[in-house]
């Protein structure tokens, strides 16, 4: 069986996909990045200006990139289109909304399966992380509804440092649940979050790999 996994910035995502590995099973992988090919001016031609939608990647060389998400949504349909014959099930590396994006392959996104399992949980309070403040206004949308009471809180996975972190504990700390809204955030952000505020969280990264293992019948490691 191949997963393909699409990312907003250039692949491959080396700081993501051997996080998702151990719950994927036996698969083979295939990277594509909406960003792979293109020059810094060209990459920095998409940078959001103010009023735009703010998305947050990694470069291949670790670095931070923050894109308008109206702007990449054309480079990632080709990316679909690239890699949806070649694989069975396809990834969104991304916790964005794209609406217009779709496969005849299966094509999971992060940001419709968290939605759902945190609308599963009834939950009162709920924590949301973002990476950049810009974004804001855009996940109250995203969010509205989901619960009762709001709270959200913004650092960088790419350039964060841990005693930020820190400060996002004791400002989540009274959540029911946390949502590391973010594919960046990884494994060692969700436990030092969870041994600061003895919150169950979500983690992007490793709930879409859990869900592609079971359709694809891996098995946890």
């Amino acid at each position: 069986m191949k997963v393909g996994f699409i990312t907003i910035g250039q692949s491959p995502r080396v700081d993501v996909v051997p996080e998702m590995k151990p719950y994927l099973g036996d698969v083979e992988i295939l990277e594509i990045g909406a960003l792979d090919g293109l020059s810094l001016e060209e990459i920095e031609s998409l940078s959001p200006k103010e009023g735009d939608p703010v998305l947050v990647s990694r470069l291949r060389d670790g670095r931070e990139v923050k894109l308008n998400g109206n702007l990449i949504t054309r480079s990632l349909k080709e990316c679909v289109k690239k890699i949806e014959d070649k694989v069975d099930i396809i990834g969104l590396l991304c916790t964005g909304e794209f609406k217009e994006i779709s496969s005849k392959k299966i094509l999971i996104e992060p940001s419709n399966l968290l939605a759902k399992t945190v609308e599963s949980l009834n939950v009162n309070r709920l924590g949301i992380l973002i990476p950049d403040p810009r974004q804001e206004e855009m996940t109250l949308r995203k969010w509205e509804g989901k619960a009762k009471e709001i709270t959200i809180g913004s650092i960088s996975p790419y350039s964060g440092k841990e005693e930020e972190l820190i400060r996002m504990a004791g400002e989540l700390k009274n959540c029911d649940l946390i949502v590391l809204d973010c594919i960046g955030y990884n494994l060692n952000v969700k436990r030092i979050l969870r041994e600061l505020t003895g919150r169950p969280i979500l983690l992007p990264r490793t709930l879409i790999a859990r869900v592609i293992g079971e359709l694809l019948g891996g098995e946890k490691a």
